[in-house]
Order: C-alpha cells, then structure tokens, then sequence
C-alpha cells in the first residue's frame, strides 16, 4: 500500500516565480470588468446578469469582477470535475449544479483558468441546453499553448501566463495558494541526482 506524500506548502512556494504581481492582476481585472460591462450591458436591455462561479478555482476572480461590474446581477455557482475517456470524450462529473432557473437569461461563466476549454464548453452546453438564451465565458486566466479549445473560444480572458503550472488568484498548486493575489508559476530548481 502506498503513502501519499503531502508537499510541503512553503516548499511549493519557495519553488516557485511571481509571473503577474498583485498589481498587474487587479488592473487587469479592472481592464475585463469594464470590457465585459460593455459587452453584455446592451445585451441585458435591462434584465439581470446570471453568473455562474465554477467552483473551486473561479470563487476569488468571480468575487474581484463581480464587485466591478455595474450590473444587477443574480449569482450560483457550479462545482464539478471533468475526467477523460477513451470512449465518451470530455464529460462533467457534478458536485453541485446551479439551482437558478436559467430559462431566458444571458449567462456569464467566470473560472480561474482557460487551459484545454473543456470544462467551460461543457458548462456552456449544459446551461443553454437548461434554457440560456445565451452564455458568455470569462477567465480570468488563459493559458497559451495549442492544446484543447482555440484560444479564441473563450469571450472574456483576463490576462495570458505561458503555459507552465501556475497558481495564486484561485488557481491551486496540490490545493494551496489558492488565495495569493499573485499569479506565480511553478519553477522547482533542478537538483542534481
């Protein structure tokens, strides 16, 4: 039977580089407020915004943009995890699924990182076969590489980090840092053997 080993949450940290400081996050996070405020004011013509928060990663950037944004707004969240088989392709596993009736509304899914996309496609797909008339996604971070979903599929990114493991602003590393209000990526030094 094996142990699992818990890493040591200031040993990730001293093993890591601050790639976007707090400063550069809230302003960012200032820029994508005001551009999705634009975007779906029109959109709204008056009605309320449906947010929903993806659990865990995207609780701290949905807070920072929701209380920028000057629009009424309805909040749930979704929590769930997406596996991969050889024979179903990508497919959710719920934890919790929104309980607001999102017949008719315009729908904003915020997470904290677009990497592959298929977890946000599969939300996508799930609320408008639930009755959205449209769905908007937001990240506050997209990853840069050629894997998954173009990059271009995602409506509102907040800000590009290079595709390395990072963590902080809801992102986790073994499920610490979460609550950094840096981005910081994962640079172990190479030990020798």
């Amino acid at each position: 039977m094996s142990e699992t080993i818990s890493p040591n949450p200031q040993q990730l940290l001293s093993d890591s580089e601050v790639i976007r400081s707090a400063e550069a996050v809230s302003q960012a996070v200032d820029r994508w407020a005001v551009r999705i405020g634009i975007d779906l004011t029109p959109r709204l013509k008056g009605r309320t915004l449906l947010a929903i928060t993806i659990m865990r990663g995207g609780l701290i950037p949905a807070a920072w943009l929701l209380q920028r944004l000057q629009l009424p707004v309805l909040l749930d969240y979704a929590h769930a995890t997406r596996y991969r088989s050889g024979t179903t392709g990508h497919q959710l596993e719920w934890q919790h699924q929104p309980a607001i009736d999102m017949n008719r509304q315009t729908v904003l899914i915020i997470d904290d990182i677009f990497d592959e996309g298929h977890t946000l496609a599969a939300m996508s797909q799930w609320c408008l076969a639930h009755g959205a008339s449209q769905v908007v996604t937001a990240a506050l971070v997209r990853k840069q590489h050629a894997r998954g979903l173009a990059r271009d599929w995602l409506d509102y990114p907040g800000l590009d980090v290079p595709d390395e493991y990072v963590f902080g602003c809801g992102m986790d590393i073994y499920e610490h840092w979460r609550h950094l209000p840096e981005i910081r990526a994962y640079r172990p030094a190479t030990r020798p053997a």
